[in-house]
């Protein structure tokens, strides 16, 4: 990163007086190559995308995610896009700069991708969203996300971040049920209706409307601000505390081990 004199320069107001402070300095996600995760019964084995399987990871996110065609998030269904975006497993350390992981459930038996999550950082941020998870028609209803999931939670408490932050779709309630229910202590952030463009069918879109959850790790809370210095317009606290109501409702982590 570069770096400035800052000196000369005050915050607007001051602020981070009721958390710790660190210094300014290189800021860096790193994507943790994990071991292969086999299904109970060997059907399916959970493991990175590799750069022989770009076209078919492509033709997995047209059945399972179409609804991003159109969007910027489209990228997924083009295989000529994925080099600029994801770490591939077989070329791990030179993709360390892509933003993008994707982790895959293969059908063993027949090397078919049945369903896939797709992470992306920022490094100067120390994030990880949890951008994706979608699975094949016919191969819905065997646990893979939770499978998934866990091998994509333990790469972003390994990889230096402190923040994660996902969005769910408000077409698919059987993923916000499932979040709720077993996610690791996410906790709701808000509703943004129209956020994406999402596609509607032939060549028609719409605007959806998504709802955006967060949650802190490795010490990532320690430097975060509290409400208490917050300046919120009444209304807007009002809202904040509405939020915490219902996040002191949602499971903790001990729930979520147990729904892994």
């Amino acid at each position: 990163m570069k770096f400035l004199d800052m000196t000369p320069y005050r915050p607007y107001r001051p602020m981070g007086q009721s958390c710790r402070r660190r210094p300014i300095r290189e800021k860096r996600v790193v994507w943790v190559q994990p071991q292969p995760l086999a299904s109970k019964e060997g059907r399916f084995l959970i493991r990175p995308l590799r750069t022989t399987e770009i076209e078919a990871a492509a033709e997995l996110w047209r059945q399972a995610y179409p609804e991003v065609y159109g969007s910027s998030h489209d990228f997924i269904l083009f295989p000529e896009d994925y080099p600029a975006h994801f770490i591939c497993d077989d070329a791990w350390e030179a993709g360390q700069d892509r933003p993008c992981c994707m982790i895959l459930a293969e059908e063993t038996a027949h090397g078919r991708l049945a369903a896939g999550g797709i992470m992306t950082k920022f490094d100067r941020n120390l994030q990880i969203e949890f951008s994706f998870a979608g699975t094949r028609p016919e191969f819905r209803r065997h646990g893979l996300m939770a499978l998934i999931g866990k091998v994509m939670y333990q790469m972003a408490v390994a990889s230096g971040a402190e923040y994660l932050t996902t969005f769910l779709e408000t077409w698919h309630t059987i993923t916000q049920a499932a979040t709720l229910k077993w996610g690791r202590r996410w906790r709701l952030a808000g509703i943004f209706p129209g956020n994406f463009t999402r596609w509607a069918g032939g060549q028609e879109e719409y605007r959806a409307c998504e709802v955006y959850l967060y949650q802190f790790i490795n010490e990532g809370e320690a430097y975060a601000s509290r409400p208490a210095e917050w300046q919120l317009h009444p209304q807007v606290r009002r809202l904040w505390q509405c939020l915490e109501e219902i996040n002191q409702e949602l499971p903790g982590e001990e729930a979520a081990v147990r729904g892994v």
